[in-house]
């Protein structure tokens, strides 16, 4: 049976650049960011996956009936795939309707959660939905915002809950039990290296630091940005204002966030941004 690790994050919080530099280290050199799947790094909301392992379509089950066979789903696909799994989650982590953990803790060996400022994923957020900045404001404030849940679009994914963004940082953090390591993406940006090692030692994987270099200098935003101009990237959503590799920049919110949109996050995340270094012991952001 795979060992299944869940690397979780609110949306645009950098889980996607986390698994290519993990790709990276896989394929010992630069791999190709339009198939992570090869590399065991897919998402943990795949329908084709879901579809594959259950049988039958997921489009022909409502909604309640597919969450409810989710964990189920992880348990096969972990009996079948012969590579350890880090399976990409922007779920919080929650119960399915009957009432078990949507993330089955009997095949998991461990989660990574990636946290972001929320002033940053904003502006992030909004151009990857082609929405302005207050109605993202206004769905990283909303405790039953999901992805994914328009019933009459056939999405690539399945419908995915993340919640309000401080919600879904304690569900994970706080109340899944799980063997967690946290990764903050100011860190990620600032030392890649250092994460990334500190990331493989929690996986358990074994690199040198010629092959993290490596991985890390094959993964810099610029050239992953030049890559998808050239070629696109097959996670962009086609509704996106903007390129996936958006900025990798911390602090780009100080451009783009009004003042009012500010203190509207603060108000209701203020306690989780304290927590995670966002904001310094007046309240104020970092």
């Amino acid at each position: 049976m795979a060992e299944i690790f869940w690397l979780a994050s609110y949306p645009k919080s950098g889980n996607t650049w986390l698994r290519i530099l993990l790709a990276n280290v896989r394929a010992g050199g630069e791999a190709d960011i339009d198939a992570l799947p090869q590399y065991g790094l897919s998402g943990a909301f795949s329908r084709v996956v879901f579809d594959q392992y259950c049988g039958f379509k997921s489009s022909n089950l409502p909604v309640a009936a597919y969450e409810n066979l989710r964990p189920q789903i992880f348990r096969v696909l972990a009996a079948h795939v012969p590579i350890p799994l880090v399976l990409k989650v922007h779920d919080a982590w929650r119960f399915t309707p009957k009432g078990e953990p949507l993330f089955p803790p009997d095949i998991t060996t461990g989660a990574i959660y990636i946290v972001r400022n929320v002033l940053d994923v904003v502006p992030s957020a909004a151009d990857h939905w082609n929405v302005d900045c207050a109605e993202a404001v206004r769905r990283l404030c909303d405790p039953d915002f999901a992805l994914m849940a328009d019933p009459n679009a056939l999405a690539p994914g399945l419908r995915q809950v993340p919640g309000r963004w401080s919600d879904h940082a304690a569900s994970w953090v706080e109340r899944s039990g799980l063997r967690l390591l946290v990764v903050r993406y100011e860190d990620l940006i600032a030392d890649a290296a250092h994460v990334l090692a500190d990331v493989l030692a929690f996986l358990g994987w074994s690199a040198n630091g010629e092959t993290i270099a490596r991985a890390v200098e094959v993964a810099g935003f610029a050239r992953l940005q030049q890559r998808e101009r050239d070629l696109g990237f097959c996670e962009r959503p086609s509704q996106a204002r903007s390129l996936f590799f958006r900025r990798g920049r911390i602090g780009s919110w100080r451009e783009e966030l009004p003042p009012d949109l500010v203190r509207r996050l603060i108000d209701v995340h203020g306690s989780a941004m304290a927590r995670f270094g966002y904001l310094d012991g007046g309240g104020n952001p970092i």
